[in-house]
């Protein structure tokens, strides 16, 4: 029975009544924005409250997090708009069908990836590329989102295709669908930021003033329906919501020229939905004092995206302003996901006729809010001040999803990415150290007033010794032999490598040569076991001639010119 009933429910036992209210909340305030990520993602509406229940029952129970929140997200929507648009138009049955079929391709990779334990792979997307891609996603969105304000039909992958598509249509925007998307937008854009604010000095507690401010998003939508109901203008509304659960369907084969095209698509998916997942997931878990497994995270979200497959959903991951909902309404175990998924049940059971008269306007508008605050300007100032790279990828990563799409955008983003690890990579820190004072203790000569000697040069490097560097190493070795014309040892101190690949010690039996046609001996100091041990069979301690010490110290001792005799008058 362990290992079927998971390890939060004893919790949950006495947290249960906390995880009820935040799962009503939850579940109450994602409806509109479950909807309109739907619509994103260009299917029918309902399949976004499809996509909040059966994924969401299975995440709660296997996932990494035990207050994550998943779901369909404003990112993973709209790149499964611009996986699925060319082979399909938007919510067909084909397209549906596409869509599901993408949700378990996504799958397999997220579960591939579990298998082999790749959680580390988080690690390797910079935060510059990072909030370059998540800002212009967000930038495309919004400015997808305007057609639903503009009563018009535009298609786009980038910013360029929706202008010129906005502007060919400007002559037939119609002015109700715009005049009720911006009131919505205001209205949307005030409560977030000064709701809560004005409520408390109202008098109101904090967390109903807090609890009234999440719902307004329901409340606009509702009063939006009621006009739309009571006045019946001339603008698009979402229409009849299929009542009822989401039906067991095994997901449609895409055509054999589909396979490559969706299966890319997939693995992109699957990686920005399990780093913005995790880096959620890792963030609540360290506020919370718990643990947090990347792995078991990529199993969650790969057994969720399974159910999206087999019940209608379209790719799934953990939101951050789902997950941010869920705390502040007191959520404390994944109970709280599956109270969640019940409101959504009942949403579908009993009240999605609610939503006919839901003006599309309004809910582009909510998307639009909603996606707003994942402009992350903040990471670009403070990469420009104190990392240039990072500023660099991403300036990137932002042009190229604007201009080029999100797929396209990611690569060229990560590309850029890599570039700069590699640069890096290339120019190790090599440091001249000498000793300081008569202690044991050396460091770097342009730091700190230390000792040297002029038949002497101790080199640190800092940075492990593979194909990229070992060129820039022996450059280094070499420029600073040359500064000193009575030089006879060299001390390569490896303090802080940790490997050395096989370019690296031909480097280094090729570096030993060339110095002694100088009569300049080259040494060892303080090569770590592990590392020692990959070494001591290969030719280059085989074939190696110079001294290896365990301390820079005792290299300093036994290397540097004996002190003067002192002199005795008799």
């Amino acid at each position: 029975m362990k290992t079927i009933i998971p390890a939060w429910i004893n919790q949950a036992r006495q947290t249960w009544h906390d995880d009820l209210l935040a799962g009503i909340v939850v579940g109450i305030v994602v409806i509109p924005q479950s909807l309109g990520y739907a619509l994103l993602a260009g299917l029918p509406p309902v399949y976004g409250l499809y996509a909040a229940i059966i994924p969401v029952l299975l995440y709660a129970y296997i996932g990494a997090s035990h207050t994550q929140a998943v779901g369909p997200v404003a990112i993973t929507s709209i790149m499964t708009a611009q996986a699925l648009l060319p082979f399909a138009h938007s919510q067909s049955l084909q397209y549906i069908g596409l869509a599901a079929c993408l949700a378990f391709l996504v799958a397999l990779v997220l579960l591939g990836a579990a298998w082999l334990k790749l959680g580390w792979i988080m690690q390797f997307i910079s935060r510059g590329v990072m909030a370059g891609f998540i800002t212009g996603a967000a930038l495309l969105i919004m400015a997808g989102q305007a057609k639903y304000l503009l009563g018009v039909s535009v298609q786009g992958d980038t910013v360029w295709q929706l202008v010129a598509g906005f502007w060919q249509q400007h002559q037939v925007i119609n002015p109700q669908a715009l005049s009720l998307g911006l009131i919505a937008v205001a209205l949307l854009a005030l409560n977030r930021r000064y709701s809560q604010r004005g409520l408390t000095t109202l008098g109101l507690s904090f967390y109903l003033a807090n609890l009234i401010a999440k719902l307004m998003p329901i409340i606009v939508i509702a009063c939006a329906s009621f006009w739309v109901w009571q006045q019946q203008p001339d603008v698009a509304i979402v229409g009849n919501i299929p009542q009822g659960f989401p039906n067991f369907t095994l997901p449609m084969l895409p055509m054999p020229e589909q396979w490559r095209s969706l299966f890319a698509s997939a693995i992109l998916i699957a990686l920005i939905a399990f780093i913005s997942s995790a880096s959620v997931a890792k963030s609540v878990a360290l506020q919370r004092h718990e643990p947090f497994d990347a792995n078991k995270e990529l199993l969650g979200l790969g057994v969720a995206n399974i159910g999206a497959a087999f019940f209608q959903g379209l790719p799934i991951t953990g939101g951050f302003s789902r997950t941010a909902v869920n705390l502040e309404a007191g959520a404390k175990t994944p109970l709280a996901g599956v109270f969640s998924a019940f409101v959504m049940a009942l949403v579908l059971v009993l009240l999605s006729a609610w939503f006919y008269y839901l003006p599309l306007a309004v809910l582009g508008a909510g998307v639009i809010v909603a996606v707003s605050q994942l402009i992350d300007i903040r990471t670009f100032k403070i990469a420009w001040l104190h990392d240039k790279t990072e500023a660099y990828a991403y300036l990137a990563t932002l042009v190229g999803v604007l201009l080029a799409g999100l797929q396209l955008g990611l690569l060229f983003g990560l590309f850029v990415s890599l570039a700069a690890l590699i640069w890096r990579s290339h120019q190790p820190h090599v440091a001249v150290v000498g000793q300081v004072g008569q202690t044991e203790h050396f460091r770097n000569v342009q730091r700190h007033q230390v000792t040297t000697w002029p038949n002497l040069l101790l080199l640190r490097i800092d940075e492990n010794l593979f194909f990229g560097n070992s060129e820039s190493i022996a450059n280094r070795v070499w420029l600073e032999v040359n500064k000193q014309a009575h030089l006879t040892d060299v001390v390569l101190i490896f303090s802080a490598v940790n490997h050395i690949d096989l370019s690296s010690q031909l480097m280094l039996e090729n570096l030993q040569h060339q110095l002694a046609e100088r009569q300049i001996r080259i040494h060892f100091a303080e090569i770590k076991g592990f590392v020692m041990d990959t070494l001591v069979n290969t030719p280059l301690l085989k074939h190696w001639r110079g001294q290896i010490f365990d301390t820079t110290e005792q290299a300093a001792n036994v290397l540097k010119p004996p002190m003067p005799e002192p002199e005795y008058n008799l």
